[in-house]
């Protein structure tokens, strides 16, 4: 972290502030313009994995729809990805939002249990696009929005998530609505409404898992926090209590048996998630350097990955052939299986949320990509065959207190097995820069050519630079 942040000069004076969101208000305005280049790195490697995942994901069916329509509502300054034609910022916003998330190859956030930067990154870059704010500006506002994203999701999980609630949609909409207001330079009794507004935008169930309505999702979270911005900004008030009063998100999305289940969680404090709004030490730590981002390394549900990276590994070690196994047993945390609600997949949208389809596809091919979720792979009969072959064992342990074990055997008797605790792309095993330039191009290809890929390529670099967002946005119309 930069060295002029002081938590005595930033937090001092939130200390005496007893509401809640009144107190994430006045720390996100108050806080710091750099936060060190360590922070910066990472922001920028957000921006950059997103970006590559809006690309194909502005093919994809759900976005497709959405343009279809949302085109008729007008133009505006604000790239739309695939399209020539901006819109207004909070129309770009929803757009690429849900093309962001549309592939399930975007980031994870711990704390929040959402992914958060299909959320946040369209709404500042719509926004800032608009406002002619710079790469740097846009950084520095993620950076913060996180901060509260972080301070919510801990107050709010892991039974809000694990109650159904999809987060992304719901505490992504708080997350984006503060970086916006801090991207327009919101004061603090502004924020404060801000802040409170989006709560109202909260909303969305895991029930809409392997439909168009899950990246819907994430485009609806970003268009809230551009709206609640800008509301805010024009004078819009809202009540102060949204998030821990008595008719408050914490009671309303989490249960009245509130109390209990803090209890609970804080003999655990996964993620630092205490079921407690943190208000004391709101910026300390830095949650992009202290938990970081989980960037995919396979376009399927999170849920899927430590299995995945157990199977290749496997496969590396021993040289497994598909044709050569009888069972894949795979045990992993019942949260994890609660996630992967298909077990016989229809379509590519439902596949991606399916232990069995994607071990199969991993059997199969050695790797997983973006063209195994397509209708003929889905049908495919070297996948369904394999697919018997894998077995659930949901274990009542948290993520942190069990790592998920693969155990192939073999027609010949053998069996091999490993455990996996980190999967690649978690902060503590993270793709290297050169993984994510290479996760760019994978994304790029068939749709942008080398020119343009390798210009979008330059554009990512700088984005941390003075330039307008709009150099870097104009490539992807």
């Amino acid at each position: 972290m930069s060295p002029d942040y002081h938590k005595s000069s930033i937090e001092s004076g939130i200390a005496n502030v007893q509401n809640v969101s009144a107190a994430y208000a006045m720390w996100a305005v108050s806080a710091p313009r750099h936060f060190g280049s360590e922070a910066t790195h990472r922001a920028k490697r957000a921006f950059m994995d997103v970006i590559a995942c809006m690309v194909p994901g502005a093919l994809d069916e759900a976005a497709l729809t959405l343009r279809a329509v949302s085109s008729q509502w007008g133009e505006g300054p604000s790239t739309v990805v695939g399209q020539q034609r901006g819109q207004s910022a909070p129309l770009a916003a929803l757009a690429n939002g849900t093309a962001a998330h549309a592939l399930d190859f975007d980031d994870n956030f711990d704390p929040a249990k959402a992914h958060i930067t299909a959320v946040m990154a369209p709404a500042l870059l719509s926004l800032g696009e608009a406002r002619v704010k710079s790469g740097a500006d846009i950084l520095e506002a993620y950076i913060v929005g996180l901060q509260i994203a972080t301070r919510v999701g801990q107050g709010l999980n892991p039974f809000h998530r694990n109650r159904g609630w999809h987060a992304t949609s719901t505490v992504g909409a708080i997350g984006a609505a503060v970086a916006c207001g801090r991207l327009v330079g919101l004061n603090h009794i502004k924020m404060s409404h801000c802040l409170n507004m989006s709560t109202s935008y909260a909303g969305g169930f895991m029930s809409q898992f392997g439909s168009m309505t899950k990246p819907l999702h994430a485009g609806k979270a970003a268009e809230a926090g551009v709206v609640c911005a800008l509301l805010a900004e024009a004078g819009m008030t809202a009540g102060h209590e949204t998030l821990d009063g008595p008719t408050g998100m914490a009671q309303l999305m989490v249960g009245p048996d509130l109390e209990e289940l803090r209890t609970k969680a804080e003999f655990k404090r996964e993620h630092g998630q205490t079921m407690r709004f943190e208000t004391d030490s709101i910026g300390e730590p830095l949650a992009i350097l202290a938990h970081g981002l989980k960037v995919k390394r396979y376009p399927t549900c999170a849920s899927t990955h430590r299995a995945l990276d157990g199977v290749l590994q496997l496969i590396a070690a021993h040289g497994i052939k598909a044709n050569d196994v009888t069972h894949v047993d795979v045990y992993a945390p019942v949260s994890h299986f609660n996630n992967l609600m298909y077990r016989d997949p229809k379509d590519g949208l439902q596949a991606k949320f399916s232990m069995e389809f994607c071990v199969a596809v991993a059997l199969q091919n050695n790797s997983v990509g973006l063209n195994d979720f397509t209708p003929d792979a889905v049908a495919s009969s070297s996948y369904r065959s394999l697919m018997p072959h894998v077995h659930r064992h949901p274990v009542a342990k948290s993520e942190s207190e069990f790592a998920t074990r693969v155990e192939i055997t073999l027609k010949s008797g053998a069996q091999h097995s490993v455990s996996v605790d980190a999967p690649k792309g978690r902060a503590d095993n993270p793709l290297s820069d050169m993984e994510l330039w290479d996760k760019l191009r994978q994304c790029c290809r068939g749709i942008l050519d080398s020119t343009a890929t390798e210009r979008l390529a330059e554009a990512l670099g700088q984005i941390d630079g003075p330039q307008p967002i709009a150099t870097l946005m104009a490539l992807l119309r």
